[in-house]
């Protein structure tokens, strides 16, 4: 396959919505590159598309490290090409009341839900903007909107990641670049779950593509998906 295949780059690659969104990805056509902290579900994932015809490579990084982030996307630059796509799928949940939530556990999803989906942006910009063109796309969630009971922690962060998304989308816009913000208001399929209720990954996954393939004269900046049971 040909270097000048478009790259996009997944950032929090494991089981689920992630792992649908990057064989959706390459049977689109695109040169898939995953970010992780632990690849090896990645790893495999890559080998299953590398097999059934499509391109994949995994990359070890903590998302919420400036430098490694630097250095990972600039080794995708120099193996696969320059990232066209971004879509930022990691995400760290925490419910709790309020003061059985310490500082910590407040911090840490912050750094995850907002801050490391600010450094790949950047990264992602970096390369989209000499070009004029480029997909970012966040994973938000229903407490980006309306974060329930014992959710301070994680609706506070969702709500920052979709004022990054919303700030994102202003500036860069003009310059050719869309940023949208897809709300998941549901729970994902995952075995033992009821697929009557939930929200089936690849059907998250076309949904994304939909996103990427969207002419510039009609850009979509949030989508919510949900199932057809969930109260709205």
């Amino acid at each position: 396959m040909s270097r000048e295949q478009a790259v996009a780059v997944v950032a929090g690659v494991g089981p689920g919505l992630s792992s649908a969104l990057c064989r959706r990805l390459a049977a689109a056509g695109y040169a898939v590159a995953g970010l992780a902290r632990h690849p090896k579900v990645g790893e495999r994932l890559a080998q299953e598309i590398g097999h059934a015809g499509g391109r994949m490579r995994m990359y070890g990084c903590d998302l919420t490290d400036e430098a490694a982030l630097r250095q990972a996307f600039g080794a995708i630059e120099r193996d696969l090409g320059a990232a066209e796509v971004m879509v930022y799928t990691a995400g760290a949940f925490l419910s709790q009341p309020l003061l059985d939530t310490t500082a910590a556990d407040f911090e840490a999803l912050w750094r995850v839900n907002c801050l490391g989906a600010m450094l790949c942006a950047q990264q992602a910009v970096l390369r989209m903007r000499p070009r004029g063109r480029g997909t970012i796309i966040f994973t938000g969630a229903t407490s980006a909107v309306k974060p329930g009971a014992h959710f301070a922690a994680f609706g506070s962060s969702k709500s920052a990641q979709r004022g990054l998304a919303q700030a994102m989308a202003r500036e860069l816009g003009p310059l050719g670049i869309h940023v949208a913000h897809v709300i998941i208001d549901g729970v994902i399929f995952a075995p033992g779950g009821d697929p009557a209720t939930t929200l089936k990954a690849e059907a998250i996954a076309d949904s994304y593509l939909h996103l990427i393939q969207q002419d510039r004269s009609a850009w979509t900046f949030e989508l919510d998906l949900r199932p057809d049971i969930e109260h709205f």
